[in-house]
């Protein structure tokens, strides 16, 4: 903060005024960063692009239809996978593996863990799932001080096969992504079948007030 404060004034006051809780992920209150942010709404906005001008029917059906694909084009390709975490997550772990390059390991016991690289360090707690960098418990997810520390620690036991994805949230692992998509879509058949409450369908729904807009009307 101090050169942020030497480089720019405005700047420093700036991120005071907002809080930290905006700009930090170890003062942020909810996990809205990394994997965590999924964009959905600007995503289903740009599905539903043209088929939002359709009638009412049309579009339930166009979504109901959109959505069954979904499921079960990722229901079948977290199936296919052979590893324990899910593709994004597997992706992370194999770009920390440079990361580990140049580390000096020094166990304490079986879970605590003393990491050096040059002249900084870390302890690491693999049972807690803690590390002094922080980022191990913000993003519930290793870091690279944990990664090679986990390495020793399976080195160390004699025939131990220790995976990362015991070290990871829920939501990082295949199997939870698996049970997400594991409901199917189905389809709900012709409007002439469906069975309605009488309260429902005696009800007249009007056409919804528009009003026009301003401007040169588009042809």
């Amino acid at each position: 903060m101090e050169e942020l404060r030497n480089l720019h004034q405005n700047a420093f006051n700036y991120v005071i005024e907002v809080g930290p809780h905006k700009w930090s992920h170890v003062h942020c209150p909810e996990r809205r960063y990394r994997v965590m942010v999924t964009n959905v709404v600007e995503c289903i906005n740009s599905c539903l692009k043209f088929a939002r001008q359709m009638p009412m029917l049309t579009l339930a059906e166009f979504i109901r239809n959109m959505l069954q694909r979904w499921f079960y084009d990722r229901h079948c390709t977290a199936q296919s996978r052979r590893h324990q975490l899910t593709d994004a997550a597997h992706l992370v772990i194999l770009k920390r593996v440079n990361k580990c390059a140049y580390m000096t390991v020094n166990p304490v016991d079986w879970n605590i863990f003393f990491v050096k690289r040059f002249r900084k360090q870390w302890t690491i707690d693999l049972a807690r799932k803690t590390c002094t960098c922080n980022k191990f418990q913000m993003d519930m997810f290793p870091c690279s001080h944990a990664h090679v520390s986990m390495f020793t620690c399976t080195c160390s036991i004699k025939g131990a096969k220790l995976g990362l994805h015991i070290l990871c949230a829920d939501f990082y692992k295949r199997q939870t992504l698996i049970d997400a998509y594991s409901v199917p879509i189905k389809p709900v058949g012709h409007p002439s079948k469906w069975i309605f409450p009488t309260n429902i369908a005696d009800r007249v729904v009007l056409n919804p007030l528009s009003m026009r807009q301003t401007g040169r009307p588009l042809l």
